[in-house]
C-alpha cells in the first residue's frame, strides 16, 4: 500500500546519505586525535566529491574542528584563489590505492561512510598520516616537500572565511594543522647533512 511506498522512498533517501564522525574533542582537550583522524575526514571528502556528491562538514559550532578539515582539504586540492574550486585533475585521486589490493576486493564498508574498511584500518595505523601524505605526493607527482606551511594555511583560512564567516579555528587547532603537514618524518631526510 501507500505506507510501503513511503517507507521505500525513505529507505532510498537514506541509502543516498553517507556519514562519518571523527571522534575529536574540542580545542585543547584534544591532544592527538585531530591529526590521527584527519586522513579519514580527507578521504571521505575525496571519495564523495569525486562522485559529484555534495558534502557538509560540520561540528558543534562549525568554527574550529570542521574548519580544520576544510582547511586541510583546501590546501591539498584547491588552487588557493577566490572562488575556491577543486583542481582540474581532481579525478586522478584514487583513495583505494592506499589500501592493500587484496583487502580492497573484500568490500566491507566503514559504518555509513561508504569508505572501505581496509582503507580506514590502514589510515588509523601509527603511520597513517605518512601513508596518506605519500599517496598525495604520488597522486600529484609532487616533490616530497610539505603541502602546507603556516602561510598557505593562513591564505586558505582567508578563503574559507569568505564562505563561512565565523570560521575561527583556535591557535591550538592551527598548530595541529601545521604539525599534520610539516612534522612528517618523510620531510626530515635532508636535515642536518
Amino acid at each position: 500500500g501507500m505506507h510501503d511506498s513511503i517507507k521505500e522512498q525513505q529507505e532510498q533517501f537514506q541509502s543516498k546519505r553517507f556519514y562519518v564522525q571523527l571522534p575529536v574533542a574540542p580545542g585543547k582537550r584534544d591532544k592527538a586525535e585531530l591529526e590521527r583522524w584527519m586522513p579519514i575526514g580527507l578521504v571521505f571528502l575525496f571519495h564523495h566529491l569525486k562522485r559529484k556528491r555534495r558534502v557538509l562538514v560540520h561540528g558543534t559550532k562549525g568554527r574550529d574542528r570542521a574548519v580544520a578539515v576544510v582547511l586541510a582539504f583546501s590546501v591539498l586540492v584547491c588552487p588557493l584563489t577566490y572562488p575556491l574550486r577543486l583542481r582540474d585533475d581532481f579525478v586522478v585521486f584514487d583513495i583505494d590505492a592506499m589500501a592493500p589490493q587484496e583487502l580492497v576486493k573484500t568490500d566491507s564498508r566503514y559504518f555509513y561512510s561508504d569508505l572501505r574498511l581496509a582503507l580506514i584500518d590502514v589510515l588509523l595505523k601509527e603511520d597513517g598520516r605518512e601513508t596518506f601524505l605519500n599517496w598525495m605526493h604520488n597522486s600529484t607527482s609532487t616533490p616530497q616537500e610539505p603541502f602546507a606551511d603556516k602561510e598557505r594555511l593562513r591564505i586558505a583560512l582567508q578563503l574559507v572565511t569568505q564562505y563561512r564567516e565565523n570560521a575561527e579555528p583556535t591557535r591550538s587547532t592551527m598548530q595541529k594543522l601545521n604539525r599534520f603537514f610539516m612534522s612528517s618524518s618523510m620531510y626530515h631526510h635532508n636535515k642536518g647533512l
